[in-house]
Formats: C-alpha cells, structure tokens, sequence
C-alpha cells in the first residue's frame, strides 16, 4: 500500500512540474491556428470538368491539401467550390491549382481579388 502511495504521489508531482512547463512551450499549430481566424479570406472558384457526383470529392480532397485551407464546400450543380483558407499561408491561385492538377480546372470567379 505504501508503495502504491509512493507511485501515485510521484506521478502527482511530476504532473504538477509538467503544467508548469506548458506556459514555456511555443504555441501549438492548433492554437496559432486559431489566432489566426480573424484573418480568414472565402474565395469562390468555378471548376470545370465536373460530371458525375463522383467529381466534387476530388476537388474537395485536392483543395482541401492545400496548407493553410480550413474548409471546403463543393457545389456540383452550380460547378463552384467555396474555399475559406489563411491568406498568410496560401493563395486562391494555389488552391485553384490544386483542382486543376487533379483534373478539374478552377478558375477564380469574377470579383475575386487573388487572380
């Protein structure tokens, strides 16, 4: 029983000096990627070539790669993909790319500001 004790209370204390240890490590992705969500930019890309309902499943996979893209909405009637991605770690041309490598050209709609 004393032994358990021991164990517990060891693994108690260490568990404190590791909190402790927290406010010294860098933020983590997750959380700079939360920071970063006011700077959040939606592009609307016309994607050509799409066909059948098979088709916006790779756009949104090949998009949605993308580093710095946090969702992706494909619309198969309208042939449009909505993209809402960090401005500071990609561009909609890069996005636009991903889809066209995949197959399926992206072009940015009229209005985008990315070109």
């Amino acid at each position: 029983m004393k032994r358990a004790y021991s164990i517990i209370s060891a693994v108690v204390v260490l568990g404190a000096g590791g909190m402790g240890m927290v406010a010294l490590l860098p933020m983590s992705s997750a959380a700079t990627e939360t920071a970063s969500h006011n700077t959040l930019k939606t592009e609307t890309f016309k994607i050509d070539k799409m066909t059948c309902a098979a088709c916006p499943i790779t756009v949104k996979k090949a998009m949605g790669k993308v580093s710095g893209v946090s969702s992706v909405d494909v619309d198969f009637q309208s042939k449009t993909a909505t993209v809402t991605f960090d401005p500071e770690r990609t561009k909609a041309s890069v996005i636009a790319s991903a889809s066209t490598n995949a197959g399926y050209p992206a072009k940015i709609q009229a209005g985008g500001a990315d070109r």
